[in-house]
């Protein structure tokens, strides 16, 4: 890979986990309860999404590092130039949206297409040159993974089927031209 587009890819993915990490962190705007939860449970239900989803914004704050550290210190590459967002759009993700769905969209629609995106980014890493890259290229697939296991288990507990899918199309829809 061009030296030029590898500073570019890293770039976008210090930007990318960076919004993340501030997107899952904010507090929730909405005021409202988990979906789909009984009175007994809103409470508990709400709290167990609120700690996974300061936890998933720890994990992106530290992808941030760490990609934001394999970007290339050449002056000729301006590295803090290639930092930015990987498409229009991602200024989307909106803060005031519930935990909840914010937890939907996480992991119906973000963590899928960011999974498919390192896998790519991945496959096109030349093993010797790029090693780095791809070290942590599988340590962020490994972190995606588990954050998405984790957050399906929550998100079945906390809403059904039904409603799970009504709210990652509806949310999909709004962010159709997010590509990592």
């Amino acid at each position: 890979m061009l030296i030029e587009d590898l500073s570019d890819a890293v770039g976008r993915y210090v930007w990318l986990q960076r919004r993340l990490a501030e997107w899952l962190g904010a507090p929730d705007g909405s005021g409202a309860t988990a979906a789909g939860c009984d009175d007994a449970s809103d409470g508990a239900q709400r709290a167990a999404v609120l700690v996974y989803l300061h936890g998933a914004a720890r994990r992106f704050a530290a992808h941030s590092a760490g990609w934001e550290a394999l970007l290339a210190d050449s002056p000729a590459l301006a590295a803090k130039e290639r930092v930015r967002a990987p498409s229009p759009g991602w200024e989307e993700l909106d803060a005031a949206l519930s935990a909840s769905d914010r937890l939907a969209v996480l992991v119906r629609v973000v963590l899928p297409r960011l999974s498919a995106s390192l896998e790519r980014f991945a496959g096109g890493l030349n093993d010797v040159a790029e090693a780095a890259e791809a070290r942590f290229c599988a340590i962020a697939a490994a972190d995606l993974r588990d954050l998405g296991d984790r957050g399906m288990a929550l998100l079945n507990r906390q809403m059904p089927e039904s409603a799970q899918r009504e709210a990652a199309e509806t949310l999909a829809q709004r962010l159709a031209g997010l590509s990592c």
